[in-house]
């Protein structure tokens, strides 16, 4: 497995989490009501949209080099 790979599968399971976490604040029920829970799941959420802008980034970056 090359490190490029392995660079994407690892940002893809912290988006996952991230958003695991994000539908976690949102449903639990320790959270009704609290804004601490909402405020936690809405940064989770920018979070993901972060990660897949650098993965995207990261993509293009390492279009044209080989690494194996």
């Amino acid at each position: 497995m090359s490190l490029k790979t392995l660079h994407q599968i690892i940002i893809f399971a912290a988006m996952s989490i991230s958003l695991f976490f994000a539908f976690w604040c949102f449903t639990s029920e320790d959270a009704a009501g609290s804004t601490g829970y909402r405020v936690a799941g809405v940064i989770s959420i920018l979070t993901a949209i972060a990660l897949v802008g650098y993965e995207i980034h990261f993509l293009k970056k390492t279009r044209r080099l080989i690494i194996h």
